[in-house]
């Protein structure tokens, strides 16, 4: 990470990219996006899990693209003008593999300090508490920080469907 911290200073700010999915607010850090694009074309991938809908051209690249509503089981992503692709960057070992996560709407970006990451309860959240890495203080309210790391995570999405 790439974070400049001040000599006794105890937080350090982080800048999350929030988003809407399912009417709820959402964050990942930022530095795991690498570009926002607009939903596109979806070509679908025989024998894949549900929430990988398939692959879509980025850029001349082949992208994967994962429904986050279906990832973590609680319906399906309708597609709406606002609906846009998370490109990120996945390191899978050695290689760096592109996918693209399916969002409702991009809220904003912006800073979150780290003396207001709490840990994520074991209860009380309709998504998997695996998926969530900590809960962030934003504004008034606390919301879900993602870890993209287990929600990309390659061997899952890779099983087949019997």
């Amino acid at each position: 990470m790439n974070n400049l911290e001040d000599e006794g200073n105890d937080s350090v700010k982080n800048q999350y990219l929030l988003f809407l999915l399912d009417k709820t607010l959402y964050a990942i850090e930022a530095l795991h996006a690498q570009e926002i694009v607009e939903y596109t074309q979806i070509t679908k991938v025989p024998t894949m899990t549900s929430s990988v809908k398939g692959v879509t051209n980025i850029r001349g690249n082949i992208v994967p693209v994962i429904d986050l509503m279906e990832r973590f089981n609680i319906g399906k992503t309708t597609i709406g003008t606002k609906t846009s692709i998370i490109v990120m960057n996945y390191n899978n070992g050695e290689d760096k593999i592109q996918m693209g996560v399916l969002i409702d709407e991009v809220y904003e970006v912006d800073d979150i300090d780290t003396s207001n990451l709490k840990e994520t309860p074991k209860f009380g959240s309709k998504v998997d508490k695996k998926f969530i890495k900590k809960m962030g203080r934003y504004e008034k309210d606390y919301i879900p920080i993602l870890d993209m790391k287990v929600i990309l995570d390659i061997e899952e999405l890779s099983k087949s469907v019997s």
